[in-house]
């Protein structure tokens, strides 16, 4: 997004009807979504919380590798939220010397992995993560009906 510019309402942005649009498509529309809205965000991906990949928007790195990768943080990070007492885990920001890996639990089954340059404004991508989240949330029931094939469109 360019200075001066507003972001686009959401609901003309993603199609929410599911008998109308498969599941892939509607996770692939809110990370570009994403992508879009958020300065600083170079991809993301949705995976189960086992590590299949379900959909993303990466680009110049082997999303399948980075699916196991988050399912693996998924579970290091709750793990490390319950013997902490610090609750049910919600997110987790990875800052390297060249950007962000932001680690987001959607519901019990799924995860989302939102990669950042060093010019990421967290608080925009946390901000918007919330109906990303809800929106994966809801429709992660569908994952297990589908075949396997990750959505790249």
């Amino acid at each position: 997004m360019q200075p001066g510019e507003t972001m686009r309402p959401r609901e003309t942005m993603v199609p929410r009807d599911k008998e109308q649009t498969p599941v892939e498509k509607r996770v692939q529309a809110e990370l570009r979504m994403l992508r879009e809205n958020v300065v600083g965000v170079d991809g993301s991906l949705v995976a189960t919380s086992d590590g299949l990949l379900v959909a993303h928007d990466l680009h110049n790195v082997e999303p399948t590798l980075i699916a196991a990768i988050i399912a693996t943080t998924l579970g290091l990070a709750r793990q490390a939220t319950a013997t902490t007492g610090r609750g049910q885990f919600r997110e987790a920001v990875a800052r390297g010397t060249s950007g962000y890996l932001t680690v987001y639990a959607a519901g019990d089954t799924a995860v989302i992995a939102v990669l950042g340059s060093d010019q990421l404004n967290i608080g925009m991508l946390h901000y918007e993560a919330r109906d990303v989240i809800s929106a994966i949330t809801a429709w992660a029931a569908e994952f297990g009906r589908w075949s396997g094939m990750p959505y790249a469109g």
